[in-house]
């Protein structure tokens, strides 16, 4: 008798945690997972029922209020990108018709947007500099004309939001003997070589040879 009463609970229960999901003609919830979100502002949207679903920064799964009935058929597609980045349905799990299997394995992969990294060198008098962002290393030669500025730019490009700290892996070499030391002006706190990629390519970063 009891389990009669324990499976009627968990029926009545289950109904009512499908009534909750906001109803919809059938009882397969459209759900997901996503990979790589770090931005706000992203919104799916089902471009076959026109529902939108907001997700909040650095969710790695969703579920779509409106439950759909087996068959039906469902477009997920991005209605919002996230603020400084991108994100691309994996494969094409984004569409086809609700069962057990396809309404729970929509997938979605997301990057932040890739910025340059650069600046320019001053006084630099002899080879051997190499400047680091990290395991980004970029090696800055001479000017062909003693006294130029150089410009440089690391190899890998910084996300959108991500943080940097350029250092001086090496000096240049002698006979000069010249110490290089980096500032940015746009560092936290100014002039302190480490700071926040912008929305942007980014040419601030200041080495200085003396």
């Amino acid at each position: 008798m009891k389990s009669v009463y324990l499976r009627s609970g968990l029926a009545l229960a289950c109904a009512a945690l499908l009534n909750a999901c906001g109803g919809g003609n059938g009882n397969l919830a459209l759900s997901g997972t996503i990979t790589g979100l770090t931005k706000p502002d992203l919104v799916l949207i089902n471009k076959k029922t026109n529902e939108r679903l907001a997700i909040p920064a650095n969710s790695t799964s969703f579920v779509f209020t409106r439950l759909a009935a087996v068959d039906e058929e469902f477009d997920i597609e991005i209605d919002t990108p996230p603020t400084g980045a991108k994100c691309t349905p994996v494969g094409t799990s984004n569409v086809g018709k609700a069962n057990a299997y396809t309404s729970y394995s929509i997938g979605f992969s997301c990057a932040t947007n890739p910025w340059t990294l650069g600046g320019t060198v001053s006084g630099l008098r002899s080879k051997g500099l190499v400047l680091a962002n990290g395991p980004d290393l970029v090696s800055v030669p001479p000017p062909a004309t003693a006294g130029d500025p150089v410009s440089f730019t690391f190899p890998s490009k910084v996300g959108d939001g991500s943080p940097y700290g350029v250092t001086v892996l090496n000096q240049p070499k002698d006979p000069s003997a010249q110490v290089c030391t980096v500032s940015d002006p746009a560092g936290s706190p100014p002039g302190n070589p480490a700071g926040t990629m912008p929305a942007k390519d980014y040419a601030g970063l200041v080495v200085t040879c003396n």
